[in-house]
């Protein structure tokens, strides 16, 4: 029996204790998980330690094995490597992993999931994309588990942390039962309900901080701004209790926009690291500086490849090594990614081009405008009087400015005049909303779909 199903059989799963003790357990000895883990985390080190040539070696060899495997186990690699003409064993150098075809979801999705999956007993389903309107169904291999807490530690070890230490999480969960503030014993971390009054919320926190050493914040980068927000502006308590032991916050799931960054670090004085990567389990990235990506090479194979936007941007394409059940091999992830650099074809970091992709509006000429630039690159007089912009937009060179006012503005007159369209082919309307607009899991995105505009 798992260690996770002797907890969730005999233990009270929301007990701190019990979570504090588990914590105390180091990965490397966790039945389940631990031999995964100490493997990857050796990879890790042992990739650092490595001059190009050895780090290409290391990839190759990876990349060689997920291939193969996949030619012979998943029906779809067999299918449409043949239909294009293409071998594994054309593969023989580092060079060569240009010459295996480059798939995306288009492709994917003409096939049926079970087409593309390999006949294994130990894997579950997941899917991404719903949100987007463009889903994707696939199965992961359950060793992934291990192999992402390796690589998700090295990224907060950044901050200094430790799996003991704990946390305070705002993200999507809906399995709250009673309390806006759970704990959570597998993961030593107390969650936040983000559908819930923060006031109800805050006043849970101040009597769980008196007991408790809450270490490091983590979640949606937009929930921690509403955080943020509402302890600036309403509960200087509560950033008292924080700071005592606040050392950082983990930044995940969204781009981490400049400006609810900024106010995050500034109200609770801490560093704040994020990291990219998706659903999908083929490429994971962290930040070595603000907004500047590393790739882990030993998660999977991330390369930049051209594509034909025109803007100067390349796609990130990724090789996931350890998925044996929907193994996705140079997979186009349609992220635009610019100021990409590379050593003798090893890619070393990157830039997002203005978020995901997606995140851009159209102007009259049917140009793409990033909306990263567009909203935070200029000063907009706007977020002196708001707490939340959005955009969404139906038709190319028209478009409409979401905005919710900041609890000490009652009312804004001329909106427009506070907004910088200059330069800017397209025709801007406001409406003013109570609330930002959040997605089903309570991200909030810059770029809004018309039809979840209820306000």
């Amino acid at each position: 029996m798992s260690l996770i199903v002797f907890v969730k059989k005999n233990l009270n799963i929301n007990s701190p204790l019990i979570g504090k003790a588990l914590s105390l357990i180091p990965f490397e000895s966790r039945p389940g998980v631990g031999n995964v883990y100490q493997r990857r985390r050796s990879d890790i080190a042992a990739y650092e330690a490595l001059d190009i040539e050895g780090q290409r070696a290391f990839i190759l060899q990876r990349f060689r094995h997920i291939l193969n495997y996949a030619y012979e186990q998943v029906p779809f690699y067999k299918s449409y490597y043949d239909e294009k003409g293409f071998s594994p064993g054309e593969v023989q150098s580092f060079d060569d992993i240009q010459r295996v075809p480059v798939i995306n979801k288009e492709i994917l999705k003409r096939y049926a999931v079970e087409e593309r999956t390999a006949d294994i007993k130990d894997k579950y389903i997941a899917n991404t994309g719903g949100s987007s309107g463009n889903p994707l169904t696939f199965y992961v291999s359950s060793k992934m588990i291990a192999n992402e807490w390796a690589h998700m530690h090295r990224i907060w070890e950044r901050l200094g942390y430790k799996p003991s230490s704990l946390k305070l999480t705002f993200a999507g969960r809906s399995e709250f039962k009673k309390n806006c503030v759970e704990y959570d014993a597998l993961r030593h971390s107390y969650g936040v309900n983000i559908y819930e009054d923060l006031k109800l919320c805050a006043a849970e926190l101040k009597k769980i901080l008196k007991r408790q050493r809450i270490e490091y914040l983590h979640g949606y980068p937009s929930a921690l701004y509403e955080f943020s927000l509402y302890c600036r502006d309403h509960d200087h308590e509560l950033i008292g209790l924080l700071k005592k032991n606040l050392k950082g916050a983990f930044l995940s799931s969204e781009y981490p926009m400049p400006l609810f960054r900024d106010t995050l670090e500034k109200v609770f004085g801490i560093s704040t690291i994020s990291w990219y990567g998706h659903t999908e389990r083929s490429v994971l990235a962290y930040e070595t500086e603000k907004f500047v990506y590393t790739p882990f090479q030993t998660y999977g194979y991330t390369e930049a490849l051209d594509n034909n936007a025109n803007n100067g941007t390349q796609n990130l394409v990724g090789t996931g090594f350890y998925n044996m059940a929907s193994p996705l091999i140079r997979y186009d992830t349609y992220d635009e990614i610019n100021d990409a650099k590379s050593n003798h074809g090893v890619l070393q970091s990157f830039s997002i081009a203005g978020g995901r992709a997606g995140e851009f509006v159209l102007d009259a000429k049917n140009k793409r405008i990033p909306l990263t630039g567009l909203i935070f690159g200029r000063h907009h007089r706007l977020f002196d009087m708001c707490s939340h912009l959005q955009i969404t937009q139906r038709q190319p060179g028209e478009a409409t400015i979401l905005y919710v006012l900041s609890d000490s503005i009652s009312e804004l007159q001329h909106p427009e005049k506070l907004f910088d369209s200059s330069n800017v082919d397209i025709r801007f309307e406001f409406k003013l909303i109570d609330r930002p607009i959040k997605t089903v899991s309570g991200k909030v995105n810059l770029l809004v779909n018309h039809a979840e505009i209820t306000n």
